[in-house]
């Protein structure tokens, strides 16, 4: 890969389905993208079986190599030669684990992923922002995808689904409320000065269906969208849509109208 000056975009977790479909719609506009993955030979395959060209990847995405839990890794991703990236956009997710447990039949190979990789990018900007003050000057709009059913507010979740979220999917779900309560409590801070983004949206989507295949949905525009207040209530989305619909309702409207909120997402 060749390096990029001034990626604008950087993405973590870009080999889930959702943050994937994400960046590709964003090489295929033109954007340049910087994207930690463990394993770089893994998102660049991903990339081309979905059409897309080495020229393009050459042209605008730099991959680093590390971890999402590395602060130096983290630190690297969102700062190029001196310059702070516009947009972060995190689809971080563990992979799934089946245990004999009644209680917790399915766990994650690592059960705190979402909430550390969230604690770690925060402690990167810090040290950004203290080793080049000048990349405060304006702050990066950070994009997570989190998913339905730990909502404070009303019920976001069929009848039929609940069981399914409150007992075997409860170990990721505490992992996506966790991380969510740590970007609250760090936006509710009185100071603006004291936000590491210029504005946070959250994406929580209802059960993921679907793989790796940017064209694999129904189309973003088909999509049923709401609020944390209002929520859209269905069963699944396909990865691919969630991804899209970030990418045309949120990266080409530079946030939209969903800074500073939380958008639920139905097929």
């Amino acid at each position: 890969m060749s390096a990029k000056s001034n990626p604008t975009i950087a993405f973590f977790g870009a080999t889930g389905g959702c943050a994937n479909t994400c960046l590709v719609h964003c090489l295929l506009a033109g954007y340049d993208v910087s994207a930690l993955a463990r394993t770089a030979s893994k998102l660049t395959s991903q990339l081309l079986a979905q059409g897309l060209t080495q020229e393009t990847l050459d042209q605008h995405l730099t991959i680093i190599q590390g971890d999402a839990t590395n602060v130096e890794d983290v630190k690297r991703t969102v700062v190029s030669d001196g310059t702070l990236v516009s947009f972060i956009i995190s689809g971080v997710g563990g992979k799934g684990v089946l245990q004999k447990s009644l209680r917790r039949p399915f766990t994650l190979d690592n059960p705190d992923i979402c909430a550390s990789s969230i604690a770690t990018l925060l402690n990167a900007l810090k040290e950004v922002y203290a080793e080049i003050p000048s990349t405060a000057t304006i702050k990066p709009l950070l994009v997570y995808v989190s998913s339905t059913g730990i909502s404070n507010g009303p019920q976001d979740v069929p009848f039929w689904l609940r069981f399914l979220y409150r007992v075997l999917i409860a170990v990721p779900h505490a992992d996506k409320r966790k991380m969510e309560r740590t970007l609250k409590l760090h936006m509710d801070q009185p100071e603006a000065s004291q936000h590491l983004f210029r504005g946070v949206v959250g994406v929580r989507a209802s059960l993921l269906k679907g793989g790796i295949d940017y064209k694999a949905g129904k189309g973003w525009r088909n999509l049923r969208v709401g609020t944390e207040e209002k929520p859209a209530i269905g069963y699944t989305i396909s990865r691919s849509d969630v991804g899209q619909w970030i990418f045309e309702e949120v990266v080409k409207k530079n946030g939209g109208e969903w800074v500073g909120k939380i958008a639920t997402l139905t097929s």
